[in-house]
């Protein structure tokens, strides 16, 4: 039985190749019990390949969570009117052409250190009032790279509290392939500051304060990257 009742809430992920990471929001999610609905608009249907079999834009039931890809935006709108799930994560990769944004309550931008897909994520136009949070993927950082950060950080006056680096290695590559080509999401092997990232945008998304949860599922108690 849900713990909490909350209405639904749409979480959006843009930025390119993040496919593990909403796995991991996701599965989070399910140990506490949520209903929680994945939906692919990447062009190539990235996040689907992480599901063994599934019918193109119809539900597919896997691993204690649930998939679509490329469904229409009125489904999406029924499933928040009927509250089917408690939380629909969105990946948009970049495709979206802002039509789509606003059925959602927060945006995540994941993206790694290349500099042309920092300017795309940088020249998005998302609503004022749609919550955003920037999560970097940060491998072989140069110091130019920080400089750049600070100032699109600024430009897209987004809180300082909001944005989290993420170390990015071998580790976390390997992780990625798991995820397609064993149907897995290796959230055991998964490093702690990827975990404490999670869990962070986790707590804020369902305003979490209790803690006997979370030594079940093996994440930190506090602090973020």
């Amino acid at each position: 039985m849900r713990r909490w009742c909350i209405l639904t809430k749409v979480i959006g992920f843009l930025g390119g190749n993040h496919y593990d990471f909403i796995s991991y929001v996701g599965h989070v999610l399910s140990e506490m019990n949520f209903q929680v609905l994945l939906v692919d608009y990447t062009p190539l249907q990235e996040l689907m390949a992480t599901v063994p079999e599934y019918v193109f834009q119809k539900v597919t039931e896997y691993r204690d969570l649930f998939y679509v890809g490329a469904p229409e935006i009125t489904e999406i709108k029924q499933y928040m009117e009927e509250e089917t799930y408690d939380f629909i994560l969105i990946d948009f990769e970049y495709s979206s052409k802002g039509k789509e944004f606003f059925l959602c309550h927060s945006i995540c931008f994941v993206t790694d250190m290349q500099r042309h897909h920092l300017e795309i994520v940088e020249n998005l136009k998302i609503p004022s009032n749609i919550e955003r949070f920037l999560v970097v993927k940060e491998e072989s950082p140069i110091r130019k790279m920080s400089f750049y950060l600070r100032g699109m950080i600024t430009e897209m006056k987004l809180q300082e509290s909001n944005y989290f680096s993420c170390p990015w290695g071998e580790r976390e590559r390997k992780n990625q392939m798991r995820c397609q080509y064993q149907y897995d999401i290796p959230w055991e092997r998964t490093s702690s500051s990827m975990k404490q990232i999670v869990w962070s945008l986790v707590r804020r998304w369902i305003q979490y304060q209790e803690k006997e949860e979370i030594g079940i599922l093996h994440l930190p108690t506090e602090g973020m990257i």
